[in-house]
């Protein structure tokens, strides 16, 4: 098939809020850790991220996947996001460090939680 005939295909995924796509509904499974080692995957995984930033100006998560991450233990200053963040964090998750480590990194950041 001649290249201007076939079709253009956009692959989005979609996660829930805990950070989960489709890997399981446990910590063992970690899509970020597990897919960039999968032959004909890891390949195209670079895309997502890049559609990812360009669909919305907000981020919607939660504190636990934001402590998955890392973000309570990090200590380097980190590149500030063009992007704003919406946090829900109910049990907490997040902890001060994280807190300000998401300030210093996203451009606004929204946190939602009644455990203050």
């Amino acid at each position: 098939m001649e290249a201007s005939k076939r079709p253009i295909n956009t692959l989005f995924m979609l996660m829930s809020l805990d950070g989960k796509i489709n890997s399981g509904d446990s910590d063992e499974l970690d899509v970020d850790r597990d897919w960039c080692k999968i032959d004909g995957v890891k390949e195209g995984l670079h895309q997502y991220y890049e559609i990812e930033k360009t669909t919305d100006w907000y981020s919607l998560n939660t504190g636990r996947v934001m402590a998955k991450i890392g973000v309570n233990e990090r200590i380097e200053k980190p590149a500030k996001m063009d992007c704003r963040f919406i946090i829900i964090d109910r049990k907490p998750h997040l902890n001060e460090k994280g807190i300000e480590y998401l300030c210093n990194w996203v451009d606004t950041l929204f946190l939602f939680t009644d455990q203050w």
